[in-house]
């Protein structure tokens, strides 16, 4: 997963923050928009300050297990050493209790405030990430408490702000798309690459459900086949499981049965051992599950959920069930949609059966419209079906 680029390819913005802004003193917060090369720039200045100060003691804390193999995909690829640390910020408080020359932190408009004052106490200097627009979670599940409000991140760990101005990842209907989404968010606010090639929305209707999640496998594989990486993003557990066991059946392959884990939660390993088994190109990536790297290398399709896909980006993204079915809950739901189609490097294809939801309504015109039925059965052709003389 070759997402990586040279310190040559950074843009004057990120150039600045390497050799100006990290040098000063002081707690940093980098903002950006979506697409702005936030978590590259984390690593370069990480990277910058190893050979520097090869006996700092450097730590790398972050939201989720797939920001954990993204991190040291991209630091393996800078030649980085394999022993620094990077923990996920539960393992940070619970687990962990050194102290820090530089602590670095991915996704930190998620995190509660108890775990910012312990990387502030902890670190002689703090260098975060974020992006105040993808905030998703309302309330940490373990500890219980209320994910502090983005916009006292900087007041709680002193940092001063250093702002991405240039959009890299997103394509230019992708980013019409969010700003009908969000329109409060004003991402044309922000600069875009103007060499970066505009590939629209593909909106793809299907007459079943069997049919789209065929579609979703065979174009998803054609990506991974050629080198790309392609994911299928689901917004609940249970939506992979019925996506897994479609694309079983379709292949005359037996269901799967979900095994629960040591926690009562869906046991994704067994779920990736009955995929290596029947012979079907797909690995389910999150919570200490798969990896991206192995999938990459095995040619392999990645199901994620939308919550475990934050920071990383695709060449290819799928979402499927967009139907008027789909649910997201209404608190963070525009939010969270856009977190799903902003991980996309080229493609974006949206599929559903039936009626498409109100959300993609929203930004329906940005889209193009593709038939499933058409491509799977080029032969059937809308004149065949309706040779009638009336």
């Amino acid at each position: 997963m070759a997402w990586m680029i040279r310190e040559d390819q950074l843009d004057p913005d990120q150039r600045e923050f390497i050799n100006v802004e990290s040098k000063k003193t002081g707690n940093i917060w980098v903002k950006g928009f979506a697409g702005s090369g936030k978590s590259v720039l984390l690593i370069h200045s990480l990277k910058n300050i190893v050979q520097k100060e090869p006996n700092a003691k450097v730590a790398v804390v972050v939201y989720t297990h797939s920001l954990i193999d993204m991190f040291k995909t991209g630091m393996q690829e800078l030649n980085l050493p394999s022993s620094i640390p990077v923990m996920t910020y539960y393992e940070f408080v619970d687990r962990d209790s050194q102290k820090y020359d530089y602590i670095f932190c991915d996704e930190v408009q998620d995190l509660p405030a108890k775990v910012l004052y312990a990387m502030n106490n902890r670190a002689r200097k703090v260098i975060v990430a974020g992006d105040s627009n993808q905030s998703i979670f309302d309330k940490d599940p373990k500890w219980r408490e209320q994910v502090v409000n983005p916009e006292q991140v900087g007041d709680i760990i002193n940092a001063r702000p250093f702002t991405l101005n240039m959009i890299h990842r997103l394509t230019r209907s992708i980013i019409n798309a969010v700003q009908k989404i969000l329109p409060s968010m004003n991402i044309w606010g922000a600069k875009r690459d103007l060499t970066k090639q505009d590939v629209n929305i593909r909106l793809c209707e299907a007459s079943s459900e069997q049919e789209e999640v065929k579609y979703i496998y065979q174009e998803a594989l054609k990506g991974a086949n050629v080198g790309d990486t392609s994911v299928i993003l689901f917004p609940t557990t249970n939506a992979i499981t019925k996506f897994a066991n479609l694309v079983l059946s379709a292949n005359g392959k037996s269901q799967w049965s979900e095994k629960k884990n040591q926690y009562g939660k869906p046991d994704y390993e067994d779920l990736n051992r009955h995929f290596r088994s029947s012979g079907i190109k797909l690995q389910f990536i999150g919570s200490g599950y798969g990896a991206l790297k192995n999938a990459e290398q095995n040619k392999e399709a990645i199901l994620m959920t939308y919550h475990s896909s934050k920071g990383l980006d695709f060449d290819n993204v799928f979402l499927p069930f967009l139907n008027t079915h789909f649910y997201l809950h209404p608190s963070n739901a525009e939010t969270l949609f856009m977190v799903a189609m902003t991980r996309s490097r080229k493609n974006l294809y949206l599929t559903y059966f039936g009626y498409t939801h109100d959300l993609v309504n929203k930004f329906k015109d940005e889209c193009t419209k593709i038939s499933i039925s058409d491509i799977l059965n080029p032969r059937t052709t809308n004149h065949s079906r309706n040779n009638f003389d009336f």
